[in-house]
């Protein structure tokens, strides 16, 4: 089912928990706490690390949500950008360049990239990079 669904069977008192995987303030949570009481329930540290790296410890602030008075430990799942091994070296280069390169823009333009960090790109890496993305982050003295 999709957010919005889950979110509307939980306010219509038919669904008694959720899982959203999305940014903090996501509007579907912000409507869905502002007319019912929910609990965030926390997630701990030791259940993330048992995640292999997919999941990262982060807190979701005191009055994020209405009724939430407390900050509330849980795991946020790392995002990648991802293509196949057919795309041109130069097109990925182009475009993990011009991510870095408009990065204030997209911070200003939506809350979620406020966490996209350069310099914690390499930190988990899944799937091998791409040979483009290889280049842009040699070049930037990222990997030797």
């Amino acid at each position: 089912m999709c957010r919005t669904t889950t979110v509307a069977l939980m306010r219509d008192g038919q669904l008694d928990a959720l899982i959203v995987s999305a940014g903090l303030g996501v509007k579907a949570v912000l409507e869905l706490a502002a007319g019912t009481p929910v609990d965030i329930v926390p997630i701990g540290a030791d259940l993330i690390a048992k995640s292999d790296g997919i999941f990262s410890p982060v807190t979701i602030p005191a009055s994020t949500y209405a009724g939430q008075t407390q900050d509330v430990p849980t795991a946020a799942l790392i995002n990648y950008l991802v293509t196949h091994s057919e795309v041109p070296e130069p097109l990925v280069y182009a475009v993990v360049k011009e991510l870095y390169a408009a990065l204030p823009e997209l911070k200003a333009a939506h809350v979620a990239a406020r966490d996209i960090a350069r310099e914690r790109a390499l930190a988990s890496r899944p799937i091998a990079l791409h040979p483009g993305a290889e280049r842009y982050f040699r070049e930037v003295g990222m990997l030797h």
